[in-house]
């Protein structure tokens, strides 16, 4: 009964990190380059969003502020240890023109709602459960990161997690927020 536990284990860890990205044979997959369809400096594309909360979000409607945007799936290891970071990175800048969204791709709201509410977060989740947003951004990969400065450009992105450009991310929206408390 163990070893049969232990396989189970293993080919549900193996499914986990297979939803990290849309297709199924790796070899098929884009660069994370020719997978995003914005780049640094383009205007963030607009779209609405619904969140778990029951409001509705619209990205220019938060014009004037600083935007994390990330794009994960619930069931993505590399997604589950970014959003882990976020509630801090909310912490670290709250007071300040600056909000985190973020974003499921391709998944039910239930699905999405049964994890945030067990993990606790409380920063602004919202679904996109046929990727429509999603496919604004990027075509694959998961966890995605878009800094928005409050002009509405892209300042900065990423592909999956890294934990060094992860923090960079971090200073990013902290150098963007300290211009904009200097009025510059």
């Amino acid at each position: 009964m163990k070893r049969f536990l232990n396989i189970l284990v293993a080919i549900m860890a193996l499914l986990a990190t297979a939803a990290c990205s849309v297709m199924e044979n790796s070899e098929d997959l884009p660069s994370y380059e020719k997978a995003t369809m914005v780049r640094v400096g383009d205007l963030a594309p607009d779209f609405s969003a619904n969140l778990l909360n029951g409001s509705t979000v619209t990205l220019s409607h938060l014009q004037g502020k600083t935007v994390l945007l990330v794009f994960f799936d619930s069931t993505c290891p590399d997604c589950q240890a970014q959003l882990a970071l976020l509630d801090g990175v909310a912490a670290d800048f709250g007071g300040k023109k600056f909000e985190i969204l973020a974003i499921s791709r391709g998944e039910k709201r239930d699905v999405v709602r049964e994890y945030i509410e067990r993990m606790g977060y409380k920063f602004n989740v919202g679904v996109d459960p046929k990727a429509e947003i999603y496919s604004m951004y990027a075509t694959h990969y998961v966890p995605r990161c878009f800094v928005i400065d409050s002009l509405g450009r892209i300042v900065a992105l990423s592909a999956e997690y890294d934990s060094a450009e992860f923090e960079l991310i971090v200073k990013i929206i902290n150098s963007l927020l300290t211009l904009s408390s200097q009025g510059k």
